[in-house]
Formats: structure tokens, C-alpha cells, sequence
């Protein structure tokens, strides 16, 4: 029986040659795209499961006014190990930002890296196996560092790396560091990734005073019991740091716990955070890949159900003679899988061929292990579900002829498979269009996001990060670098980027009457004509003003309104128990990516013993067309003042990209989803036009005979399909438009939702379908008539 059922499949495969490789065609890129995405999906759902612990492990985030944070005290996770019953162990970790790079050299080797502080117990707590050393002494020294087994080969190839010294600079100092430990790479699934692990009393040797309740630096990780009330330990938590902090107003502060397996995809809109995943992205690739998915089945069931009217005397003969539904189900469902499982074949082809740039765009390592379980069952239960969505329709269709009017030459297809045919294509073109529209929307933002006024003059500045102290030798060499005509202005500052600033609530002014915090930015008096800051009141720093380096503070509009200062100019402040007047306020500048709200901000001069510590980097305003000449008079200058130092610069536009690297990869997915659900849509809108002309060959015969021109021809074969495109617009338009607003309030500065988007894409959905069908009606309508009447 079997063997008969595949003959017969095999036969109709090669009699409907051209309707068959259509089918096939359209299931396999439908299956590729669909075993792309979810192979990413599964990598995105499967970050930190490796620890020992992953399911007990949480991290605890600390919010403000509704903000959450990652940062908590350092001395919180302690506290927490000795005095809530319900946590089992403890562990703080700090990831420092970019700008804080240190420079580690060993021998004639040196290179920026960056690098993360951690506590004693860190590698105990967390499941990152030791090949060499022992995670139980590796920090008993300040002056340690571990290294992962990628950045000692980096070092020291094949020699031994245990127990060697490391030279690092760092905020203008020079350590040397003993090597204690050698731990295996961290998984790319894995939210922490750093190559080089430090103690945190290193950073506290250089004076950063974290061993305080209310200085927040450090992400604190906690090890429960099992069976804990999440809700109640949260409030615990709070309770243990009230309890040792008396006398300290903790105003609207609370404790959240992050379980360990959800902070890749949950943490996108927390503070101090950068996280490379987001689980609106799973969800919407998610959708993306069904949708992809569904239409190809869509394609396969308009296009069978039509060839199943050239099978009605097959169809008939098979039920005269005995064969039950069972059996006509089994044979069409049977065809499906078939066609599924070779299309399933080409689409894994197509996967392996794309899996190397898919990688890069995605900057993961996926790939199709045939061996690992979970992929298996993923390739089998599309492959079913697949089959069974496929079929189903087909499956009924043939069921309900009736056998007697088969043989008879009297069947006619019932106005339902009209219905159903119609219905198929407006669902998959309105999905089509859906993804056009949400392409056009999220193009447009990333344009907007590049483009918008961000309060400074981006363009043009180059930057240079600094490692060692060049105090000393800076006037000099600013004053040498100004000797050039394509240097304009020259600035030394903590780099423009919310993520290597600091923050403080030790705020006081005259008259206040709440808690404020606001973020700090360390800047010189160079700064405002660097990035051409606009002010709205007062001025900026001066050189020519000694008070102003030990004495004056300049805020931003944000400030100003939290603060409540109708005429700041004057007002005292004193921040960090340093005390000065404002002398200006700045016009609101985005220092934050156009996810956030500008917030408040405070400009300050740094104590002279401080500056190597805060100013961070060299911004250097150069003159437009003129970059290849001033790099190479930087690079030149840099290196007769700076022997010693990196010239590690980069673009500062360039570097504001990176606030939108989810946004990009969006868009540019976006842009392939899109492409690919109109050409899965259009391979089956061709397939049934091609068996719909095929069938109406005749009646184009006639129509020609009687004067017919082809515009008239065109017009009969493609109104149909057009109107149903219409109707697939008025559809799509509502839900996309519900579903891209949700998604723009992702920002705090969007464009406003029109209908030219909407209007463009529904166009370009009607353009290329009526092209599609256009191709084939003008063939079926240039043919010979005389040809057309002969037919059969």
C-alpha cells in the first residue's frame, strides 16, 4: 500500500512538474527562514542555563523613583550572606565601562582591555571552571589578576602563564599584577564577558571610596534556598539595608530580584546595564518566522487544492472502487509530507549556505548540530506541523467530491474553494504588507535617530582614550595641536556617554526640599566650544577665571527643573561637599541614547590631584575634510609627547551608533523578512495564476477573436488578484499600525506615526503582485489565438 502511494505521488510529482518545483520552492525558503530565526531564538532562551545554579541564582536590582538599577552598594551582598536566612550565598561584580580600558602588557606585548572587579568567592559562585589556580585563594592578593585561557595564549602563547607578572595602567598609574588564575573562555551564552577578573580592592587602592552604604557601583548576585517568596525577600532586602544604614532617608528605594536565565532578554531598560538581547526581539522574530512560515503553507494549499481539480478522475475511480476516506487521506497527506520532507532538504542547504553571514550579522556562533536533541526535535516537528497545517485543507477538499458526477463530467467546484483561495491570499498578503509597513516605520526611526538635532555638533570630532597620566605634558601639547589650521578645539573630559558617567544624590542647595540626583561629567573649559553646547543662561567655564576650576558649577535645563531654580545663576551648591555657585545653565543635550528622557546633568571641574582619574579622554574638533591629514598630524604629535601611551582613537558619530545596535539589527532583519515574505507570496500568487490562465486559455482564444486587446486581457486575468491585494491593505494597516506604535515607545524621542508609510507599502505590495501577474496574462494574452481554440 505504501509503495503504491508513493508511486503515485512520485508520477503527479513529475506530470505537474512546474506546479511541483513551485510548491517545493515556496516550502523550503518558507522552512529556511523559519530554521534561521528559531535557531537564534533558542540561542537567545538558552543564555546562562550553564551554571551549577542557574535556577537558584538572581540578580538584585535596586530602583528609584520607578528606575531600576543594576548597581547596588558593595558592601549589600555581604550583608546579605550574614543576615537574611533565606539567601545561601552572596557575590558582588563590577563590569567597567569602555572608557575606564586599562593598558596590560607583559614582556614586548601590550593591549587595552577591558576588564571586570569581582569578589573573593565570585568563581565559586558562579560555574566558570578553573584550569589553572585555585578559585579559593586567586584574590587573596590585591594586586592579582585572572585571565581567561583566550587572553593567556593572547599573552603568553604556549609558556605557562601561572604565577608571571602583568604591567597595567590605569588611571595614570602603573601596577604590576601577578597572574593567579587561568579560567576556561566565557560562553557566548553567557551576560558576563570579560577576559580579565581583578579584586575589588585593587580599584580601592586608587581611592575610589565603594566600601560606603551609599555609594552604588557594584551588581550584587544572590544564591537562594529553595521555596523562597520572591516578594517577601525583595522587602527583606530593603529591611537589611535600612538596618545598616540608620539615620540614612532611603526615600522611594526598593529591591527587585532578576532571575539569572531572564537577564539577557530582560534587562535592555535597566540602568548601568548593556544588554544584547531583549525579549520584544524574540518574541517579534518569533512571530516573524510563523508568519514566514504560514505563508508558504498558504501557498501550498491554494496551489494543491487547484491542482486537485485535474485529479477529479482519479480521484473519482479510486472512490467507485472501494477506496475509503482514510485511505484518499492518507494518500494526500502522504504527498505532503513528501513535498515537505524535499523541501526540508533544500532548506537545510539553504541554511548551512547562510549560517556564516547570518552569524555575522547576528555576531553569534549558530550552527545545526545534528546531534544535539533539541535541534532534532525542532526539525521534526516543523517538518510535522508543517505537513498537517499543509494538508489539512487539501485533505477535505478531495474528500467531499462526489464520485458520481466526477465520472460523469459533471463536477463543479463549489463556491467555498473560490472563498478559501480568496481568503488565502488576502491573509498572505496582508501578512506580507504587515512587515513592508513595520520595515518602512522602523527605517524611518533609525533615520530619525541618526539624523535628530541632539542638542551638540557630533560631527567631526575625533577621540582619543587615555590611559596614563599626560598632565604634565598637556598644555604643551594642546598648544602644539592647535598650531594646526585643522585644529580647531581640543577638550579633556570623562567621554560624552551616560554609560561612563557617575551619579550622586549628595546634592544641597538653599531651599531644597526633596532628594535629587543627578548624573556628573567631568569637563574642562574647552569642552563647550568642542561640542558647540548651546547655553541658555550664564556661561560655561573659562580659563581666564580662577574661581571657576574650584568654585562654579554649570547645570543643564533638566537640572534646573528638577531642582526648581526659577534664577539659578548665583545659587550655591554643594555637591560631594564641595561648594560653588552656578554660573550657567545649558540648553538640554542627549548624553543618553533617544531610548531615555535627558535627565538632569551637572558639569564640574575636577580637583587638579583628581584629573588623571576623571578626565578620561581627548575630544578634537577638526576641520571638515580634512580627516586623513589630521589623523596623521595627531598620530605624529601623540607619539613625540606620548611614546609610552596607545594612540587608540575613534570617530565620536561612530561611536554614537552603538546606543542602537539592537535598532540597527532590527532594521537590516526587517528589511530581509520583508523581501522574503513578498517573494514566498509572489512564488505562490505565480503558481496560481499560472494554473488559473492555464485553465482559461479558451476563454482567452475567444476574447481575442472578438477584439480583445491585450490592456482588456490583462485587466480580466489581474482584476481578481488586485482587489484582493486592496482588501489584504485594509487589513494589515490597523494591526501594523497598533503594533509599531507599541514598539516606538521604546523611545523617549520618535518620529509620529503617518499614512505615507502605510500608503507606500500597501503600493509597492499592489505593484509587485501586479507585476507578477501581469508577466503571465500578457503571455497568455500575445499567444495565438488560433493556438488558444485548438487547446485539448
Amino acid at each position: 500500500m505504501f509503495k503504491n502511494y508513493l508511486k503515485i505521488t512520485v508520477r503527479n510529482l513529475i506530470k505537474h512538474k512546474k506546479y511541483s518545483l513551485i510548491n517545493i520552492l515556496s516550502l523550503a525558503v518558507g522552512l529556511a527562514g523559519f530554521v534561521l530565526i528559531m535557531l537564534w531564538v533558542q540561542d537567545e532562551l538558552s543564555y546562562d542555563s550553564f551554571h551549577q545554579n542557574a535556577d537558584r541564582i538572581s540578580l538584585v536590582l535596586r530602583t528609584e523613583k520607578g528606575n531600576p538599577s543594576v548597581l547596588t552598594s558593595k558592601l549589600l551582598a555581604p550583608a546579605l550572606k550574614n543576615q537574611v536566612p533565606e539567601i545561601a550565598d552572596a557575590a558582588s561584580y563590577a563590569s567597567m565601562p569602555e572608557s575606564f580600558k586599562p593598558f596590560v602588557q607583559y614582556k614586548d606585548k601590550g593591549f587595552e582591555e577591558s576588564f571586570a572587579l569581582t569578589d573573593a568567592h565570585f568563581f565559586e559562585f558562579f560555574s566558570f571552571p578553573f584550569l589553572e589556580g585555585d578559585p579559593r585563594s586567586a584574590f587573596e592578593d590585591l594586586n592579582s589578576i585572572v585571565l581567561t585561557r583566550r587572553l593567556a595564549q593572547k599573552y603568553f602563547g604556549n609558556h605557562p602563564a601561572l604565577g608571571e607578572s602583568m604591567t597595567l595602567t590605569f588611571l595614570g598609574q602603573e601596577r604590576v599584577l601577578k597572574v593567579t588564575g587561568i579560567i576556561e573562555n566565557m560562553p557566548q551564552r553567557s551576560h558576563i564577558q570579560s577576559d580579565v577578573f581583578i579584586p575589588f580592592d585593587f580599584i580601592i587602592s586608587f581611592g575610589a571610596k565603594w566600601d560606603a552604604w551609599q555609594n552604588y557601583n557594584v551588581r550584587s548576585y544572590i544564591l537562594t534556598h529553595t521555596h523562597i517568596n520572591p516578594s517577601v525577600l525583595e522587602s527583606k532586602i530593603l529591611d537589611c539595608e535600612k538596618q545598616n544604614t540608620e539615620g540614612l532617608d532611603l526615600g522611594t528605594t526598593a529591591y527587585t530580584l532578576l532571575p539569572l536565565k531572564k537577564i539577557h532578554l530582560h534587562a535592555n531598560n535597566i540602568d548601568f546595564f548593556v544588554s544584547t538581547g531583549d525579549i520584544k526581539y524574540v518574541y517579534i522574530f518569533s512571530v516573524f518566522a510563523g508568519i514566514i512560515l504560514l505563508i508558504a503553507c498558504v501557498n501550498y494549499i491554494n496551489l494543491t487544492n487547484a491542482l486537485s481539480l485535474k485529479r477529479t478522475r482519479e480521484i473519482g475511480v479510486k472512490k467507485v472502487v472501494g477506496a475509503q476516506w482514510k485511505d484518499l487521506l492518507l494518500q494526500t497527506y502522504g504527498e505532503t509530507l513528501t513535498l515537505t520532507l524535499a523541501a526540508l532538504g533544500i532548506a537545510l542547504g539553504i541554511v548551512e549556505t547562510c549560517l556564516p553571514a547570518v552569524n555575522q550579522l547576528f555576531g553569534k556562533e549558530l550552527s545545526l548540530d545534528y546531534h544535539d536533541p533539541q535541534i532534532v526535535l525542532m526539525l521534526v516537528m516543523t517538518t510535522l506541523v508543517t505537513s498537517v497545517v499543509s494538508g489539512l485543507y487539501p485533505s477535505l477538499f478531495v474528500m467531499r467530491f462526489k464520485p458520481a458526477q466526477i465520472l460523469k463530467g459533471k463536477f463543479r467546484n463549489h463556491s467555498d474553494g473560490l472563498k478559501l483561495q480568496k481568503g488565502l491570499v488576502i491573509f498572505q498578503f496582508a501578512l506580507s504588507t504587515a512587515i513592508m509597513i513595520s520595515t518602512v516605520i522602523v527605517l524611518n526611526q533609525m533615520y530619525f535617530v541618526r539624523n535628530t538635532d541632539l542638542g551638540y555638533d557630533q560631527e567631526n570630532i575625533l577621540c582619543i582614550k587615555l590611559k596614563g597620566d599626560i598632565s604634565n605634558a598637556y598644555p604643551a601639547f594642546k598648544d602644539k595641536l592647535l598650531s594646526n589650521p585643522d585644529i580647531l578645539s581640543v577638550s579633556r573630559s570623562e567621554p560624552l556617554d551616560i554609560n561612563a558617567l557617575g551619579s550622586t544624590e549628595d546634592i544641597h542647595w538653599p531651599g531644597q526640599n526633596k532628594r535629587f540626583g543627578a548624573w556628573l561629567m567631568h569637563v574642562d573649559s574647552d569642552f563647550e566650544s568642542v561640542y558647540k553646547l548651546s547655553m541658555k543662561e550664564g556661561r560655561f567655564y573659562s580659563d581666564q577665571i580662577p574661581s571657576d576650576e574650584t568654585s562654579a558649577y554649570v547645570i543643564n535645563e533638566a537640572a534646573q527643573k528638577e531642582m526648581g531654580l526659577t534664577t539659578p545663576i548665583g545659587t550655591e551648591l554643594n555637591i560631594w561637599g564641595k561648594t560653588g555657585k552656578i554660573i550657567g545653565v545649558t540648553r538640554d543635550f542627549h548624553y543618553g541614547s533617544l531610548h531615555q528622557l535627558i535627565q538632569p546633568l551637572i558639569l564640574r571641574i575636577p580637583e587638579p590631584d583628581r584629573k588623571n582619574v576623571f578626565y578620561r579622554e581627548l575630544s578634537i574638533r577638526i576641520r571638515p575634510k580634512s580627516v586623513r591629514e589630521s589623523v596623521a598630524f595627531l598620530q605624529k604629535t601623540w607619539q613625540s609627547f606620548f611614546p609610552s601611551e596607545p594612540f587608540n582613537f575613534y570617530f565620536f558619530d561612530e561611536g554614537l551608533n552603538a546606543n542602537y545596535f539592537a535598532e540597527q539589527r532590527m532594521s537590516t532583519l526587517f528589511k530581509y523578512f520583508s523581501m522574503l515574505a513578498i517573494f514566498i507570496a509572489c512564488i505562490g500568487l505565480y503558481g496560481l495564476t499560472a494554473f488559473m490562465i492555464e485553465r482559461k486559455v479558451k476563454d482567452i482564444g475567444v476574447h481575442k477573436i472578438l477584439g480583445a486587446d491585450i490592456s482588456q486581457i490583462v485587466f480580466l486575468l489581474s482584476k481578481r488578484y488586485m482587489i484582493w491585494i486592496l482588501v489584504s491593505n485594509t487589513i494589515a494597516w490597523p494591526i501594523t499600525w497598533i503594533a509599531m506604535h507599541k514598539w516606538l515607545q521604546n523611545f523617549a524621542y520618535r518620529i509620529d506615526l503617518t499614512i505615507w508609510p502605510f500608503l507606500l507599502s500597501g503600493l509597492a505590495a499592489l505593484i509587485i503582485a501586479l507585476l507578477t501577474v501581469s508577466w503571465q496574462a500578457i503571455r497568455a494574452a500575445t499567444a495565438n489565438p488560433v493556438e488558444s481554440l485548438r487547446y485539448e
